[in-house]
């Protein structure tokens, strides 16, 4: 070998040695440390891409632009593929925009994308209920990213396997998985960029909506006390109450309450309305990774609960909940 050749050669293993020694210090950083980065970043950092969305049965394509800074969260999302809708998100409202309907949804609570439902909603609180540990190493729209393994010590949630950006710490690929390991829920990105900012105009509505139905949501008083007048039986464990609200749905008579449970990352929605008994919902029904069950009290109030947990878990939290003394 001659010398320009051992020189050739001796820079391709140091560039080969310097790229292993550095995805081997990311590797070892904890699992505990990643997701907490991958928080981090889902609530400060601006970026935009590309990604597929498998949910429900269905496989979407959708754009998203999020800015984070010091005027709070805004986030615009349209799809590419199937039926076209637009979602603008700020730190007052999320607007639905729905062309096969002609209609236009107006919420004041705070929506979550796809991703950032992927996301914990609090990192201290997962190694009670799960498994967590950095399970490998890989590649997503072009990016190095580190995989971490989360998977449930019960029967009460599902697995998840997450790919974090190394540099970034964004949410670049999620799997969920059932108690088979099947996967019931998929998200990738294909492409993501991570720009300073992101220009006012990006982030405005760009659908046309003259002539369309608005619905908007009318705001109402916050229930006093944890539960209202209702009681909660046994939660699943790990499981904990994170909000309460009273809602009034657009298009609906009545008022929902609605209780948002949560065990750090799964999330479960109740809704406790007057019900009709032409209309109730009762037992289980599912679709993709949520789980649903309803039950119907005595007095005709119907009692909802959905989230991407298992069947066992929407249930048990829908049989403990009750009237107050």
């Amino acid at each position: 070998m001659n010398k320009r050749h051992r020189t050739i050669h001796i820079g391709l293993l140091l560039g080969l040695l310097g790229g292993l020694l550095q995805a081997s210090a990311a590797a070892s950083e904890s699992a505990v440390g990643w997701l907490q980065k991958v928080a981090e970043a889902a609530r400060t950092l601006t970026y935009e891409g590309v990604f597929v969305y498998q949910h429900q049965g269905a496989l979407e394509a959708m754009r998203i632009y999020h800015r984070a800074d010091d005027s709070g969260v805004h986030e615009r999302l349209f799809s590419l593929t199937g039926t076209a809708r637009e979602i603008v998100r700020d730190n007052q409202k999320v607007m639905c925009i729905l062309p096969d309907s002609r209609s236009v949804l107006v919420d004041r609570r705070s929506a979550n994308n796809p991703i950032s439902q992927l996301v914990p909603r609090n990192v201290d609180l997962l190694a009670a209920s799960y498994k967590l540990e950095v399970v490998g190493e890989g590649r997503v729209a072009d990016r190095p990213v580190i995989k971490i393994g989360i998977d449930p010590k019960d029967h009460y949630r599902f697995g998840y396997r997450l790919w974090i950006d190394r540099q970034s710490g964004l949410l670049l690929q999620a799997d969920v998985f059932d108690g088979n390991g099947t996967a019931i829920e998929q998200l990738m990105f294909t492409e993501l960029r991570v720009p300073t900012s992101i220009p006012d105009d990006m982030l405005k509505p760009q659908m046309p909506t003259d002539g369309y139905t608005w619905y908007r949501e009318q705001p109402l008083p916050a229930p006093t006390g944890a539960a209202s007048k209702w009681k909660l039986g046994d939660l699943p464990p790990g499981f904990e109450l994170v909000a309460h609200e009273l809602r009034r749905v657009p298009g609906r008579d009545g008022v929902v309450e609605h209780l948002l449970f949560s065990d750090g990352l799964a999330n479960v929605s109740v809704y406790i309305e007057k019900g009709e008994l032409g209309q109730a919902f009762r037992g289980h029904s599912a679709m993709g990774a949520v789980r649903a069950y309803g039950r119907l009290l005595d007095d005709h109030t119907q009692i909802t609960v959905v989230g991407e947990v298992p069947a066992v878990t929407v249930e048990r939290i829908g049989e403990g909940i009750a009237a107050a003394d």
